[in-house]
């Protein structure tokens, strides 16, 4: 962003204009020389204010103390649109719209109340002390040069003088020094040239990366506009030689120099919006949500979509039916062991790191209330949480299982022929019934009879089982998945073209809502679940349940908020995130459109 600081200065009986092009989105006003906009006047401040321009105004805040006076009242900050004037003790700054291809222009008008110049408010000078200027000047510079170059040197001369040195008040090379090593760095000790390969030249990115050989890139440079200006050196952002206790610079401004301005991602073709302060001027978060790919009416594949979260038509498609709102009637839900009331942590656990939440499953969190029965004479046999083939193979197991332990085995009436008992003739029940029956029965049946009449009556009894079996199932895989369990929760769908007729749609959930985010339960665990997450009035689990930027904003603000938790950029997002592109990577365009070329080719 460009902006004009337009100087109107009174010559004559008229005024004159002089112009000043600033590249970036922030002036600074104030007495001092490094101000963009120069109040020479006492009562300002070195440093009083500063004017921050955004797409659609500017931005004034004045430092700690400071006030501006806008409309007639002083504050401490406020928008300002253009057209607008603010004042700073007398002086006047105007903002107009652009000119001269720059966003905004800043009109400066100086007060006409003369000051005194500031060279007349003190009566003292050098000439009235006495002083020659040419001897005191030898004499100080003889006494930084032994101070601080000889003393010094003769300590690199001998080691033994420079632990000396080191030990007593007088200058040693500690003065040279830029100063400590942050903990991690510390095993280098005092062997400079493991980064500074050249004596007195700064660190390069090829002594960092010969130790940080994982560092990703920023962004894949493929997936960025033409005008996108990366910060190629590691030391942009990591300063060693500080007194801070971490290498990282988490400056705002950093990241506001580049995100100021909307970016394009190339390869999604996706826009990023512009953004400079949390508290104001931050685009709406997005989510990922994954999106179901169909093909033949079934599921091939899922990809993941992007969505604002202020679009109220957003929905989930997980193939879950949970309404949240019946899980959490304060009066408690039916269960088998009685009437149970549920909370957020009943099923949802965070993660050891506390980034994410441990996954659902049906054993661990659902069957305690819904148990897979199917048979009311056996309520304790369960079908597994699994395949609709493994289900109906269970049941047919289980009823022909049945059918041979009940009607085969479990006959007390001998009076019955059973299966295995027809070709063994009986004894003799009623007193004095001559034997002769049986053995002219027996002599009566050749082998091949036998084996014929027994192949006959077993199956017989197999296709008894079958039907039983098979009728038995098919009626219980009917109610389980047509009624009373799998189309609870599940989409359930049926083509009676197939063997199994059933299909239950697979359950995939979002793992991570805010990938371009780090966020952590573990830092709001005083917050309340529903504080966040509006769960107890959600009866759709489609129904998207994170929360907006309007929501963190209620305890998070910017850099310069007050009564709200400050917060910069490098705070929620990283830095490191291209997946492919190591840091130290070059030509990746080319690298890309090789790629492209051969998926062509393959294809």
């Amino acid at each position: 962003m460009k902006l004009l600081i337009r100087h109107l200065k009174k010559q004559g009986q008229g005024q004159t204009t002089e112009d000043v092009f600033v590249e970036g989105d922030t002036l600074l006003i104030g007495r001092g020389t490094n101000q963009h906009i120069l109040l020479p006047d006492q009562r300002v401040a070195l440093a009083h204010a500063k004017l921050t321009a955004y797409n659609d105004g500017c931005k004034i805040s004045a430092s700690t103390g400071k006030y501006v006076l806008f409309n007639g009242q002083m504050v401490k900050k406020c928008m300002v649109s253009v057209g607008d004037t603010i004042e700073i003790s007398g002086h006047k700054i105007t903002l107009l719209p652009g000119d001269k291809g720059c966003a905004f222009v800043v009109e400066v008008t100086l007060s006409t109340v003369k000051q005194e110049p500031l060279q007349n408010r003190y009566q003292v000078n050098f000439n009235d002390l006495n002083l020659h200027k040419r001897s005191w000047s030898w004499l100080l510079f003889s006494l930084i040069f032994i101070l601080c170059l000889a003393l010094p040197i003769s300590g690199v001369l001998s080691p033994s003088w420079m632990e000396t040195l080191r030990e007593s008040s007088l200058p040693s090379d500690g003065q040279w020094l830029a100063g400590d090593l942050i903990k991690p760095h510390k095993f280098m000790g005092d062997d400079c040239s493991q980064c500074h390969v050249n004596a007195f030249e700064p660190t390069t990115n090829e002594a960092c990366l010969s130790c940080h050989t994982t560092i990703k890139q920023h962004v894949a440079e493929i997936n960025i506009t033409a005008d996108f200006s990366p910060l190629n050196q590691c030391t942009s952002c990591h300063k060693e030689h500080n007194s801070k206790e971490v290498l990282s610079d988490y400056s705002q401004q950093i990241c506001v120099n580049c995100h100021v301005n909307i970016s394009q991602d190339k390869r999604n073709n996706r826009e990023y919006g512009s953004a400079t302060d949390f508290e104001g001027h931050h685009p709406a978060f997005s989510v990922s949500m994954l999106k179901p790919i169909i093909a033949n009416r079934k599921i091939t594949s899922w990809q993941t979509e992007r969505h604002l979260l202020n679009d109220n038509k957003i929905t989930e498609k997980s193939n879950l039916k949970f309404p949240h709102k019946l899980h959490m009637d304060p009066k408690g839900i039916k269960s088998a062991t009685g009437d149970v009331q549920l909370a957020c942590n009943s099923c949802h656990e965070p993660e050891t790191n506390g980034m994410a939440m441990k996954p659902i499953t049906m054993e661990k969190n659902c069957q305690s209330c819904h148990q897979l029965t199917f048979d009311p004479e056996d309520p304790q046999r369960v079908v597994p949480h699994g395949s609709p083939a493994d289900v109906v193979m269970m049941m047919r197991e289980y009823y022909a299982f049945r059918f041979i332990y009940q009607n085969l085995n479990n006959d007390l009436d001998d009076s019955i022929v059973k299966a295995g008992d027809l070709f063994t003739v009986r004894k003799v029940r009623r007193p004095g019934r001559d034997e002769r029956l049986r053995t002219e029965f027996e002599q009566s049946l050749n082998s091949q009879t036998i084996a014929s009449i027994e192949k006959l009556t077993k199956q017989t009894v197999r296709t008894d089982a079958l039907v039983w079996a098979e009728s038995r199932a098919n009626q219980a895989a009917i109610d389980i998945f047509e009624r009373q369990a799998c189309d609870v929760c599940h989409v359930v769908t049926k083509d009676e073209s197939n063997d199994i007729p059933w299909q239950v749609e697979p359950v995939v959930l979002t793992k991570r809502w805010l990938p371009k985010a780090d966020f952590t339960h573990d830092s709001h665990q005083t917050m309340v679940c529903l504080d966040c997450h509006n769960a107890s009035s959600s009866e759709l689990s489609s129904d998207v349940l994170i929360p907006d930027i309007e929501n963190c904003r209620d305890c998070h603000g910017g850099v310069e908020s007050e009564n709200l938790i400050p917060n910069t950029c490098i705070d929620c997002h990283g830095f490191h995130k291209a997946k492919e592109h190591l840091f130290g990577q070059k030509n990746y365009n080319h690298e890309f459109n090789k790629t492209v070329e051969q998926m062509k080719n393959e294809h």
